[in-house]
This record gives structure tokens, C-alpha cells and sequence, in this order.
């Protein structure tokens, strides 16, 4: 819970300084929904091929790795990959990034992982 609460000021705080600053919020896409990857690419060719080696690779590399190999490989800015697991089976986790100037979103399948019900205590 306070990671969540964490991450929910950042948000809020990120927002309020690009207000502040007198900047519009990036333009974001959500890859999940229908039609989003047949658009990105008629649009922008370069993210539809860069988005698609990222979730390729995605599930090759640990938690921790992920914000950084995404930085690093793909120029990806903003990354948000918290440890912070859905509820569903397989188990979901959500993605965020910027790459020039446009924020994905994406809930991604963890398909690596299976999900373990215990009890609580």
C-alpha cells in the first residue's frame, strides 16, 4: 500500500510540474487496446518495431533489469515497471514509457510466471 501511495504522488507531482511549466502531458497510447499496434504502425513505423522487440525481450530479463535495459536499448524515458503484480492467472504486471515525447502503456501477461494462492496470516 505505500508504494502505491508512493507512486500515486509522483504521478500527481510530475503532472502539477508540467502544468506548472506550462507543458501539455505527453501524448499516451494504450497498446492493450483493440486496433493500437495496427495504427502505431501506419503512424509511426519506428515505435511499432521498437515496441515490438521490447515486449519480445521483455520477459528474458529480470524485474530490476527492465527499466534500464529499456533506457539503454531502446532510448525509453519515464520508465514505470513496478513490482506489483495483478491479480489473474497467468499474472499481469503494467508498463509505462516514453519514446519521443509519446507515453505507452501496456498491462503485459507474465506468462513466465504462475500465480500461487497463501493464505493470509
Amino acid at each position: 500500500m505505500p508504494r502505491i501511495l508512493a507512486a500515486l504522488i509522483l504521478v500527481l507531482s510530475i503532472t502539477a510540474a508540467a502544468v506548472a511549466a506550462g507543458q501539455a502531458p505527453p501524448r499516451a497510447i494504450d497498446l492493450n487496446q483493440p486496433g493500437a499496434m495496427e495504427a502505431l504502425e501506419r503512424s509511426n513505423p519506428a515505435h511499432h518495431e521498437k515496441i515490438g522487440q521490447i515486449m519480445a525481450g521483455l520477459l528474458k530479463r529480470s524485474d530490476r533489469e527492465v527499466p534500464r535495459w529499456l533506457q539503454t536499448s531502446f532510448g525509453a524515458r519515464d520508465v514505470s515497471y513496478a513490482p506489483i503484480l495483478l491479480t489473474s492467472d497467468p499474472p499481469k504486471r503494467r508498463l509505462a514509457f516514453a519514446l519521443d515525447g509519446t507515453r505507452y502503456l501496456a498491462v503485459v501477461t507474465l506468462s513466465n510466471l504462475r500465480g500461487v494462492i497463501v493464505p493470509l496470516e
